[in-house]
């Protein structure tokens, strides 16, 4: 999976996060551009003081859009799956 946004992520029960593509353990708490705080243990406190815990497979971007690591995978996998129809149709012609 290509990743082309920084963000951080619950992963085999461990906090990551993803700077510049590179995949590493997160070290401190983190504050995303919106005001929403995630902590090394994987709690999240949003900006209108409720908080909740980050699942397995679950990802925050910097500006603080929750998302689920699944879809971003199904979604990478029918990118590649459109372009290798493309290139099939262009071999056609």
């Amino acid at each position: 999976m290509e990743m082309n946004e920084d963000l951080v992520m619950m992963r085999d029960g461990r906090m990551m996060v993803v700077r510049n593509g590179e995949l590493m353990e997160m070290e401190e708490d983190m504050t995303m551009l919106d005001g929403t705080r995630v902590t090394m243990d994987g709690t999240i406190m949003m900006t209108d003081g409720t908080t909740r815990a980050m699942m397995d497979g679950e990802a925050m971007t910097m500006d603080g859009r929750l998302i689920d690591m699944e879809s971003m995978e199904d979604e990478d996998m029918n990118d590649m799956e459109d372009t290798e129809d493309m290139e099939t149709t262009d071999d056609i012609s």
